[in-house]
């Protein structure tokens, strides 16, 4: 079996809108889940495209400004077929060798079946698209129509389709729900031509959408005629197919916004106009796709299943990322659906950035530029609940601002402000960039740490220094003290901080002078984030070497699992209100386990056994961002076995839709997770000391892995086989490469030199 596809065989009709999400084609620009273009009815006539910082008034009232969501475009890809007069459409009882494939080594989405009419005419159909990766601008679509036993009539229309509506109306909730919100209003339609507004925004984002059409038949080409509506742009072709023969239409599609600059319809006829043929786009789109690959996969050699699960979420992340655009970042779902509407979270950081850090880091410093870019609103959120420096929201949209839902908790939920700084911190040690550091990093840092000198409070009786009422990972700690991972993450922030500050003084003076007067930087600020983080309560029990989730929860009711979560529901959606949560030793996804993922130097091998031990039967997984940092933690203890159980969990979470929202959109953290699963589970892969560690922990049903990283501008080869570790360094950097592999300290500085450690 083919591990680069996706094969859907035979239609699973009735969950065909929950599988759109699995065959979302993208190019970080926007995406397009994967619905039946001919389908003219119900929610199926509304598409499922989204372009990144496009979005619309959402229906729910956020804590602080407006809530917006993502919005639902214009269907490019829309078709209306009709054989005989007939309404061609995907029914049980009429088709026959139903084939969806969505092809990840190549980006393309191909669909075929053959259709039997009333009269029993009989037609094989294939669809064929893709969204290009080599011009973020453009899309292609191939329709094949064969005439199998008579002649038939055909009425094919092609068009673009703004009569779109979200497939939403609550965003919270898994299932579509009809009718959703119209946020587009049309401007002016043509036969080729259509621009749209965002009309639910006072100063909306425009779109303009052209196509060029070529219709190929027997007997020659067709030019097709004016079919356009007042808010659908579209070409009527009608013809008569003999039987045995073929009919192939080729069309492009342009879309830009006004996001992209002044008169996005002009811009859209340039592209058209320069964009060659069908098989030329999609030449260039795969030889973009063949070089994205060669940097970003990991073969394995096991269960095919397992390669194609691991591709798929590596496939996914890929053609979501908006590498090109720092004023937007990569959402919950990312373009592939309408939940969490297109915010950025937390998760952002730690699950999803780590995999562009180490294989496309270009990506990460974008998104890491947007942060820097919604740092002017950090700052004005830390100000207005009374705080300094810079309080990052907890659901952020494009311009930064707190979009959380009121009586949602985004006032405890503040970890997201040292997630953001160790990003930016793996960033520099993994790519040496000072320039970035300096220019975006050292300014966020400095701004986090402020808050949380502001936000940390100093208790006279205990003498200790505290973090109170917030809310770490663990999303059922309704509202907690000196939660240990946002202690400890705020302590390695304020470090970062001061670190930061000392080489940015040593090694840029000049441009250390004027971003410390622009900052009104104190000289006694670094000791005083120095004694914070040496001051910061970490919950610890010392008689059982165990770290503490907080300052509470060994005092909790002990949780009943079985009782309370008896299938794949969330308990809160099954047995118990949210409100409940404080009372019990309930953990919804890893909390320390992630911390001491991020954090391994600060622990030790018994230490997180323990923690593993403790916390691993207290945890519900009522979260995609669970699966991944156990699996993670059980491989570099050398749990493989449940490591690979935990892998395959994150692995299919969504291809299985192992939490029964999938048809919402995917998971991306999740997406990311199955890669650290991957390289910094089974491969341990970490940072520290100034060198990259790395380690085998193979599962069983593996016998092989091989992947590449970046690392400070070198590019490496790695081969796990068995307890063997090899590394090629395939292309250098400016300086040698420090590495432990397997506990071997090693240094790498010539391309072609490698390492190899026996089993």
């Amino acid at each position: 079996m083919d591990t680069w596809t996706l094969i859907e065989q035979p239609c699973r009709f009735n969950r065909r809108r929950g599988t759109d999400a699995l065959f979302t084609l993208g190019n970080g620009y926007l995406g397009c889940r994967g619905f039946f273009e001919e389908e003219q009815e119900d929610v199926e006539a509304l598409g499922g495209i989204y372009v990144a910082g496009v979005f619309g008034r959402g229906a729910l009232k956020a804590w602080k400004g407006m809530h917006r969501e993502l919005v639902n475009t214009p269907n490019f890809f829309w078709v209306s077929l009709r054989v005989n007069g007939e309404a061609l459409l995907c029914r049980p009882k009429r088709m026959a060798g139903y084939r969806r494939v969505l092809d990840m080594r190549r980006g393309v989405l191909d669909r075929r079946f053959t259709w039997t009419g009333s009269d029993g005419a009989r037609v094989r159909v294939r669809f064929e698209r893709f969204l290009s990766v080599d011009d973020l601008h453009l899309a292609g679509q191939r329709i094949e129509i064969e005439a199998l036993d008579r002649d038939v009539e055909i009425e094919l229309l092609v068009g673009i389709d703004a009569r779109v509506t979200q497939l939403n109306r609550v965003t919270t909730s898994p299932r579509p729900i009809q009718p959703g919100r119209r946020h587009l209003r049309t401007l002016r339609a043509g036969p080729d031509e259509i621009e749209t507004v965002v009309d639910t925004l006072p100063k909306g984002v425009r779109l303009a959408e052209a196509q060029r059409a070529v219709l190929e038949t027997p007997a020659g080409p067709l030019r097709g005629a004016d079919a356009a509506t007042t808010d659908l742009a579209a070409r009527r072709f009608c013809f008569r197919l003999a039987a045995a023969k073929t009919a192939r239409l080729t069309r492009l599609a342009a879309f830009y916004t006004s996001r992209d600059g002044a008169d996005p319809m002009a811009r859209a006829r340039r592209t058209l106009r320069r964009a060659g043929d069908y098989e030329g786009l999609r030449a260039a789109h795969e030889r973009r796709w063949a070089e994205t690959w060669r940097a970003c996969d990991i073969e394995l050699e096991g269960p095919d299943d397992d390669q194609r699960a691991l591709r798929f979420n590596l496939f996914q992340l890929l053609q979501a990322c908006p590498e090109h655009d720092s004023r937007v970042s990569l959402g919950a779902r990312g373009l592939s659906g309408e939940m969490h509407e297109g915010s950025v979270f937390w998760d952002n950081e730690i699950f999803k950035l780590p995999f562009f850090t180490f294989t496309r880091p270009a990506a990460t410093a974008s998104m890491l530029r947007f942060r820097h870019r919604t740092l002017p609103e950090a700052r004005r959120h830390a100000r207005d609940l009374w705080f300094d420096g810079a309080m990052y929201a907890w659901k952020s949209g494009d311009d930064g601002v707190e979009e959380t839902e009121m009586g949602v908790g985004a006032y405890y939920a503040i970890h997201i402000v040292a997630d953001i700084a160790y990003a930016l911190r793996q960033y520099w040690e993994a790519t040496a960039d000072d320039e970035f550091l300096f220019r975006y990093g050292v300014e966020i840092l400095i701004e986090t740490a402020r808050f949380w000198k502001s936000r940390s409070h100093y208790d006279p009786l205990r003498r200790t220094w505290n973090i109170l009422a917030v809310r770490g990972p663990n999303e059922y700690d309704v509202i907690v003290n000196n939660n240990l991972f946002t202690n400890m993450m705020a302590g390695e922030n304020l470090r970062y901080a001061e670190e930061a500050v000392a080489l940015m003084r040593r090694r840029s003076p000049a441009a250390w002078k004027r971003l410390a007067a622009r900052l009104g930087f104190r000289e006694t600020e670094p000791a005083a984030w120095r004694a914070l983080a040496e001051g910061l309560v970490l919950c610890y029990d010392r008689g059982r070497d165990l770290f503490v989730e907080d300052d509470m929860y060994l005092h909790r009711v002990p949780f009943d699992m079985k009782r309370g979560k008896p299938d794949a529901r969330r308990v809160i959606d099954g047995t118990l209100p949210y409100e409940a949560m404080a009372l019990y030793q309930i953990t919804k996804q890893s909390d320390v386990v992630t911390l001491m993922n991020l954090l391994p130097w600060k622990f030790t091998p018994r230490q997180m056994r323990r923690a593993y031990a403790f916390y691993e039967p207290r945890t519900a997984h009522d979260s995609s961002l669970s699966y991944s940092p156990h699996a993670v933690m059980a491989a570099r203890l050398g749990m493989r076995a449940e490591a690979y159980r935990y892998f395959r969990d994150c692995a299919y979470l969504d291809l299985a839709d192992i939490q029964l929202n999938t048809i919402s959109g995917l998971h991306f953290a999740n997406l990311g997770g199955a890669w650290q699963a991957a390289v910094m589970g089974f491969a341990g892969l970490w940072q520290g000391d100034g060198r990259l560690h790395l380690g085998p922990h193979l599962p069983a049903a593996w016998k092989a892995m091989r992947f590449r990283l970046c690392y400070r501008g070198g590019t490496l080869r790695v081969e796990l086989r068995g307890g063997k570790t090899r590394v090629l360094l395939e292309s250098p950097g400016p300086a040698p490469l420090r590495l432990c592999v397997a506990g071997r300290d090693v240094r790498l500085s010539k391309a072609g030199q490698e390492v190899t450690t026996p089993a």
